[in-house]
């Protein structure tokens, strides 16, 4: 298995826990440069993103990142937007149920990536507002690194 051992249980808890009041342009950029934080320590060629809506509100490539990276970016935005759940749980939700996105979810493939790296920015009363996006790690460490981006924005936040 890819996914880390993630379940869907423990996928929907980390949105559940990362669900604000509100969330504004400068949030936005607060939370890209706290993933921005850790890429950059970690030496690692990935893109960040942030997205309010379609608006691209924080972008930063890494050296090491290509125009492959922006179009994974986008397909797992795509899937965020379209379940409106993280890109990783979309995809262990397809695994626990025995099937593969790619098969079953009846979307063209070169738009959708049910593949980690992609996570739902929520406020409470209103749903899914945002995207956060990593891309250039395995999976899994995409989505962690926007998990510890997200653990350090709410940290510096309250």
């Amino acid at each position: 298995m890819t996914t880390g051992d993630y379940s869907t249980k423990e996928l929907m808890k980390q949105e559940e826990d990362f669900s604000f009041s509100s969330f504004t342009n400068e949030d936005a950029i607060a939370l890209g440069q706290e993933m921005l934080k850790i890429a950059t320590s970690q030496k690692a060629p990935v893109i960040v993103q942030v997205r309010i809506g379609q608006q691209i509100i924080f972008h930063a490539a890494l050296t090491g990142t290509t125009t492959e990276n922006d179009w994974w970016i986008n397909r797992k935005a795509r899937v965020v937007e379209k379940f409106n759940h993280s890109s990783m749980y979309v995809r262990v939700f397809f695994e626990e149920n025995n099937q593969t996105f790619e098969e079953h979810s009846g979307l063209d493939n070169e738009l959708y990536a049910a593949h980690g790296g992609g996570f739902p920015i929520i406020v409470t009363g209103q749903g899914v507002v945002g995207v956060a996006l990593v891309s250039g790690l395995p999976q899994v460490e995409d989505h962690k690194m926007i998990i510890q981006g997200l653990t350090n924005f709410k940290q510096a936040k309250s």
